[in-house]
């Protein structure tokens, strides 16, 4: 079953779709270039209340994982600091 959104609401969850796709590509571009892009990872993302988490298998995650700790080694990934 479907409930309809308001307007206001489909673009709060646009807005928030947006938000998160761009924060994983943000901490691994690499591993989303891979993937075969944004679009890509959007397609095998499933939502859930923090926004679109992707599905993938424990490799890709590993990959996106090393990648975002070697940004954050090497001081690409700003942590608030």
């Amino acid at each position: 079953m479907s409930d309809r959104l308001s307007v206001a609401e489909a673009l709060a969850k646009a807005e928030q779709i947006e938000l998160m796709l761009g924060a994983i590509e943000g901490t691994a571009p690499e591993a989303v270039a891979a993937m075969g892009g944004r679009d890509a990872l959007a397609r095998r993302s499933e939502m859930t209340c923090l926004g679109p988490v992707p599905r993938l298998d424990a490799d890709k995650w590993e990959r996106m994982s090393l990648e975002y700790e070697a940004r954050r080694e090497h001081g690409s990934v700003n942590r608030g600091h």
